[in-house]
Formats: C-alpha cells, structure tokens, sequence
C-alpha cells in the first residue's frame, strides 16, 4: 500500500496585520517623512535605524494615534512572539498538567500563550500548523500527533523546517531524543526507567507472571513497553507473549481485555498499565470476580493521577512531573536556558496498597 504524502505547510500571503485604528503604517511614515521600511524598521527595534529619526517616527505614530497590536509586532519581528501548544485533546491529565506549567512559563517571560487542540484529525492539525507559522510563532510544543501510530519522522522533519523558516522551533514533550532530526528538541521524563523499576518492585514481591497492559503503537507506549521489558531481563524472565494485551488508554477497554486476562487459563499475578485510567478498568475487573487487590493481583499504573489514591487500596504507580516537564519545554523552546537542550526528568515509583498489603 502506498505511504500517504508528507504534509505541506504553506505561509498563505498576507499583506500584514490590520493596525488598531484607521491610521496605517505608510501614514506614520508619510507624517514622519521618512519611507513605509525605515517606520517598519523603528517598530521592529532595528539598531540601523538612527536615534533621531526613530524619535521622529515614534512622535508621528503617537501623534496619529497608531498603534500596532502584539500579533502586528510578533509579525514584524518585535514584541514578544507567543509560544503554542499542540495537542490532541487534555485527556489524559498530565496534558493539563504540562500547560500548566509551559503557560507559567510562558507569562513569567511575557510570552503570549495559545493551546490548541486537533482531536485526532491530521487535517486539523495541518491548518493548526500553518496559521500559527503565519503568525510567527515563536515555538511550537507538542505532546503527540494525529494518527493511530503516532507521528512519522517524515511529518515531523516537515513541520520542523517550516517552523524554521520563521525562526520558530518544534519541541516534542514526552518523546526521546531523534538521533536521526537533531533540529526537532525533546522534552522527556524517564519513562522507560520508571516502568523498569516497577517491574523490579513487583519481583522483589516474588511476583513471576507479570503482564503488560496496554500495548499500542504510540510512542509512549513503546518506552513503558521498554522499561517493562528491561525490568523483566533484569529478573531473569522471558516474555509471555500472551501476557502483553493490546489496549488503548480507556479504562472501558481496559476493563474489558483485563476480564479476559483474569479469567484464563494462566492468569497473571501483576498487571503493569500503560496508565493509571488502564489500571482503573483492571480495578473493575477485579471487582467482577472478587479479586482481592494485592493478595490475587497486584496492580500498578503510570501518572499518579488525582484518581489514584480514590481507589481502593491506593494505586502503586509511577509519578513524573508533568508541570515541571511543561516549564522546562518552555523555557527550552524559548531559549531561556543553555544547559541541555533535550533534557529527560526523573521519575518516582509511588508504592501504595495495590502491590503490597504491608
């Protein structure tokens, strides 16, 4: 089957943003005598304009009462250009969570804030990607892209070079640095490390079969499978194929595919979720046939969602720090920080009452 074709993003022309008032640029200009491009170059902080003629200039727009609005001057290059946050909805809550933290960023340093959200449609985020390279964004974060397997290199190296083309950067929150497309940054926290060390929690318990709910083909999902994984080598255990269940993050599919886990032939001692809305449907399952939560299964999840002390007992489940992921991808992609420009936070292993009844 043929490979879809690589996005275009297109700047569509423009002949500049509407001033505030009736008053233009060419008539502060005019007012000013001097060119329509040296006023432009004053209200851009050119330094090659001269200190008396920006006076000059600077006196006619007031005298005129013109004056540009921020997206006016992030399009001539002054002012503070707005940082944008992609993303495909703010489910789960993590993704609150990071914006959080990228908009505090953002309004510490003057940066106008946009969030937008593409629902999953490619040709939504596609538009969304071209009208804010119209403006002039500044940077853009984004946590995932549209499309059941997540983002092609090919799309992202796209979006990358058009961004660029306005002095804009592409910043991946919760992906692993692209070896391959250096120019893309990243923004992560130690998923894979995090998994792996539940994993060792689990063994340490003398757990042996352990499944892994919630395989998929998201890039998220593929570094918790790794951790898995790396934590079942590290016990010396083979993979049961049969203990790792395809499963999207929906607590009524994972409630479903779990029930069919619980009731095999050769059911798990431990479930590791891809996150903590997974775990809530293994918790249901369990209910199903009363499953008692450690003692015949122990459970454990990813996010340390508000909803994973609600439950009963408590969710062991890994903790990473969304809000300071967000801020960091902020000020990385504003250039506020020279230290490493891709830089993976550290992850907690949270042990509550779903692994161990101590």
């Amino acid at each position: 089957m043929s490979q879809p074709e690589p996005p275009v993003i297109r700047r569509r022309g423009s002949r500049g943003p509407l001033p505030t008032s009736d008053v233009n640029l060419r008539d502060v200009a005019a007012h000013a005598g001097v060119s329509p491009a040296t006023a432009s170059r004053v209200f851009s902080g050119n330094a090659s304009v001269s200190e008396s003629t920006r006076l000059k200039v600077l006196a006619s727009a007031q005298e005129l009462g013109y004056v540009m609005n921020n997206l006016a001057q992030a399009m001539v290059g002054a002012g503070h250009r707005s940082l944008a946050l992609v993303t495909s909805s703010l489910e789960p809550s993590w993704v609150s969570d990071l914006a959080t933290g990228a908009q505090d960023t953002a309004a510490k340093n003057a940066h106008p804030f946009l969030l937008a959200l593409t629902h999953g449609d490619a040709k939504r985020e596609q538009q969304i990607f071209a009208s804010l390279i119209e403006q002039r964004v500044a940077a853009v974060l984004m946590t995932d892209s549209a499309g059941a397997e997540g983002p092609s290199e090919e799309k992202l190296a796209t979006y990358a070079s058009a961004l660029a083309s306005v002095g804009a950067v592409l910043v991946m929150c919760g992906y692993q640095f692209f070896p391959t497309m250096p120019q893309i940054l990243t923004v992560n926290c130690d998923q894979v490390g995090g998994v792996r060390q539940a994993v060792q929690h689990l063994t340490s318990k003398g757990h042996r079969r352990i499944a892994f709910l919630g395989w998929n083909r998201t890039t998220t999902a593929g570094q918790r499978f790794l951790g898995y994984s790396l934590g079942m080598r590290d016990a010396g255990m083979a993979i049961d194929p049969a203990l790792v269940i395809e499963c999207t993050d929906d607590a009524v599919e994972a409630h479903l595919k779990s029930a069919l886990l619980l009731k095999s032939t050769s059911p798990p001692t431990a479930i590791v979720c891809f996150t903590d809305n997974t775990a809530r449907g293994v918790y249901r399952a369990a209910r199903d046939f009363a499953i008692i939560v450690p003692l015949q299964i122990a459970i454990v999840g990813f996010d340390d969602s508000p909803t994973a002390t609600d439950l009963t007992p408590g969710l062991t489940t890994v903790s990473a720090p969304y809000v300071d992921l967000g801020a960091r991808a902020a000020s990385v992609a504003l250039r506020l920080v020279d230290e490493n420009q891709n830089p993976e936070l550290p992850t907690e292993l949270i042990i509550r009452g779903s692994t161990t009844s101590e």
